[in-house]
């Protein structure tokens, strides 16, 4: 991974939260352990898994009413 500064993304706060829930739940030597770069890499993960759902749902969302629109139009036109 780059150690360049990546952009806030739409997901970040929330993956900031699950990695920091995750922190909690570990003692002190398990979070030494880990690291903060593995824990960074972690939180990039996690807010790209919601990226990637997100935009499934979008996505089916719109073949959902692309497939509505058509039946609408179907209907009008056999009026």
């Amino acid at each position: 991974m780059s150690d360049l500064p990546l952009a806030k993304g739409e997901h970040t706060d929330h993956a900031q939260r699950v990695v920091a829930a995750f922190k909690d739940k570990l003692s002190q030597s398990g979070r030494d352990h880990v690291g903060i770069k593995h824990f960074e890499e972690l939180e990039l993960l996690i807010e790209l898994a919601i990226a990637t759902a997100v935009n499934q749902s979008r996505e089916d969302c719109a073949q959902q009413l692309e497939t509505f629109a058509k039946a609408l139009r179907a209907a009008e036109y056999s009026h």
